[in-house]
């Protein structure tokens, strides 16, 4: 799959290296355009390619990783996602680690209202970052929770991170799954590993 990574930090250098290990194509963004992360091109696999947020956002799956404020003044470049995924990854803390209340909705309710026509999946938030890989010490797959209020897409991204050693486990809608997974709602900072049982 063609997949856009939005922001270079820790989690979106993890996630396109993540994701990269697949039989995808990434393309990973910054802010200050595709030169500058060009000192990084080690960093990556051949099927990285690095270009402007504005490209990254056009990809049939959009990956958003950067600061949960700005994420909708990013997210609302595009004025139309075509029913395209978009993968919320993000938590909601301002850049001093405050918590911010997006109440009555959800953080990813939040992204979902940027992202006109979009089809929002929340997902990867409640691991640290250095489990996004999907890797574990041993047996067993990383336990991946997401959310969502498309059942298609769901479907979609349940079958792209599976060969990445995640066990994609459905939480149900943003309203519902979200809050549980975002800052404050339990699941956040967990880590789980399913083994195969043989009785």
């Amino acid at each position: 799959m063609e997949i856009g990574v939005v922001g270079s930090g820790t989690v979106g250098t993890i996630l396109t290296q993540t994701f990269s290990r697949g039989d995808n194509e990434i393309l990973l963004s910054h802010a200050g355009g595709a030169a500058s992360l060009a000192e990084r091109r080690d960093e990556f696999a051949a099927n990285v390619q690095f270009g402007e947020v504005a490209a990254a956002l056009q990809q049939p799956l959009v990956i958003v990783a950067v600061p949960f404020s700005i994420v909708p003044d990013v997210l609302r470049q595009v004025a139309d996602y075509q029913q395209r995924i978009v993968v919320d990854v993000t938590n909601q803390f301002t850049a001093d680690f405050k918590k911010i209340d997006t109440r009555p909705l959800t953080g990813s309710e939040v992204v979902a209202a940027a992202a006109n026509n979009a089809r929002v999946i929340k997902a990867f938030n409640t691991l640290p970052h250095e489990l996004m890989t999907g890797k574990v010490d041993g047996p067993g797959r990383r336990v991946l929770f997401y959310a969502g209020d498309d059942r298609e897409a769901k479907k979609t991204f349940a079958a792209l991170v599976k060969p990445l050693n995640f066990r994609p486990v459905n939480l149900g809608k943003l309203r519902h799954g979200g809050s549980v997974m975002q800052v404050g709602g339990g699941l956040g900072h967990t880590a789980f590993v399913q083994l195969d049982e043989h009785i």
